[in-house]
Parts: structure tokens; C-alpha cells; sequence
């Protein structure tokens, strides 16, 4: 299955869902020395956690016990669990898989001197399964679907979810930022006599400096989602 078929499928689910990957990256990052990631993506950490911002919102990673967490404003709720180390408050620990493995990946797969081209590609086009058995993409199909009003619905959700509007060969196009370092780039045409509502997400072709080429359907799953949250 394709990477989109699959951040489609882990949509809506905690990440603590899938124990054995969740406990793999726990486990891979406890202990963490954060100074080397840090340095490269310019990152505040202090000695306890490491802090990133994801979609315009605050992470961090606790570096003792390899948790992302994030802040939020909803009312504190202690965990009855008394074996649980308990979360400091204005922090949740309460992550989908999609967001979870983005942040993960972001720092455990950037490179040492990562530098994106310039050169845009489809998200989907980087993944060699789709390109030798392409098949209808689920999690664009859905999206497209969400907005039967058309451009203008689409036009004031990107702009309330934080996207820029961009000059490009498509009835809207809009740039947004998962991460500071790597730019996503939308891309709407209506429908017409011809052809029905089409939307591309394109990505650097150098995006794997800085992720796995599976976090882009993670990506695109999470900004298609804040993009409808806005438009409700």
C-alpha cells in the first residue's frame, strides 16, 4: 500500500493504539542526547526536554523518557494510573500516530548537512510502490470530498490553518510549513465540464534529508486535517 493509503488508515488513532511501535520509539529515544538535532534544526532544549514546534503548535520530547508531549490550554486531568510518570501541567502526552511518528522522524532521520533543491515533486511520487501499482488515492479523495462547495470553502480554510498564498498554475495554491525547514506545497484546481476537483501536495524531491519518505503521507494526512477543522 501506498505511504497515503497508510497515514489514511492511522488517521483519528492515538498512537498509543500500536504498542510495539510506540514502545520501540520510546525506547529508542529515552536517554536521548538532544545537542546534535538541536544544532542542526535549530532547537531550544534545556535538561530535561527537547522542544519543537509541529504545524504551528509546541512539542517536546522528554529526553529521560524518549514521550512527546504536547501543550495544551485544555483543563488538567492527572492520570490515575499511579505507575505512569505523571505530565507536568499545560502538557499532554496524548498524541495521534500520524503527528507522533512526524516528530519522531524529524529527529531521528535528518541528516548531518540536510539541504532541500528547490525542485518540487507529488508526495506520492517518492514512493516507489506507488509509481509501479498507482491506484486511487484514498486520503486526497477524502480530502477533495470535504469541501463540495469548491474553491472558496478550500480558499478560507488555508488561510485560517496558517497558509500562504502562492502565484502557480492552479485555481489556489498555498505553502505551508509542518516543520520550519520543510515547506509543503498545495495545490487546488476546480472542477469542470472535463475534469473533476483535483488536488496536489507537492514536497521538495531532497524532503528525505530530513525524513523518511513514509513521514510525507503523515505530513499531508495531518495538514489535510487542520485544514478541514478549519473549515468547519
Amino acid at each position: 500500500m501506498s505511504i497515503n493509503y497508510h497515514a489514511y488508515q492511522n488517521r483519528g488513532f492515538a498512537f498509543s493504539t500500536f504498542e510495539e511501535m510506540e514502545r520501540q520509539w520510546l525506547e529508542r529515544f529515552a536517554g536521548f542526547d538532544p545537542a546534535r538535532i538541536a544544532g542542526i534544526l535549530g532547537l531550544d532544549y534545556d535538561e530535561d526536554f527537547l522542544y519543537i514546534r509541529y504545524y504551528d503548535e509546541d512539542y517536546r520530547l522528554s529526553l529521560k523518557l524518549g514521550r512527546i508531549e504536547k501543550k495544551s490550554e485544555e483543563p488538567y486531568e492527572k492520570d490515575p494510573d499511579p505507575d505512569h510518570i505523571p505530565l507536568e501541567e499545560g502538557w499532554h502526552g496524548r498524541l495521534y500516530a500520524n503527528t507522533a511518528m512526524a516528530i519522531y522522524h524529524i529527529l531521528f532521520y535528518t541528516k548531518d548537512q540536510p539541504k532541500l533543491s528547490g525542485n518540487w515533486v507529488q508526495n506520492g511520487s517518492l514512493d516507489p510502490r506507488h509509481v509501479r501499482h498507482p491506484q486511487e488515492d484514498v486520503l486526497f479523495n477524502d480530502f477533495i470530498k470535504r469541501f463540495p462547495e469548491g474553491k472558496g470553502a478550500l480558499e478560507a480554510a488555508c488561510l485560517a490553518a496558517g497558509g500562504k498564498p502562492l502565484m502557480a498554475k492552479a485555481d489556489l495554491a498555498y505553502m505551508f510549513y509542518p516543520f520550519p525547514q520543510i515547506p509543503l506545497q498545495l495545490n487546488y484546481w476546480e472542477a469542470d465540464e472535463d475534469f473533476p476537483a483535483q488536488v496536489k501536495v507537492l514536497v521538495d524531491e531532497n524532503i528525505t534529508d530530513y525524513v523518511h519518505i513514509e513521514t510525507t503521507g503523515c505530513l499531508v494526512s495531518d495538514l489535510f486535517e487542520k485544514i478541514i477543522r478549519m473549515g468547519e
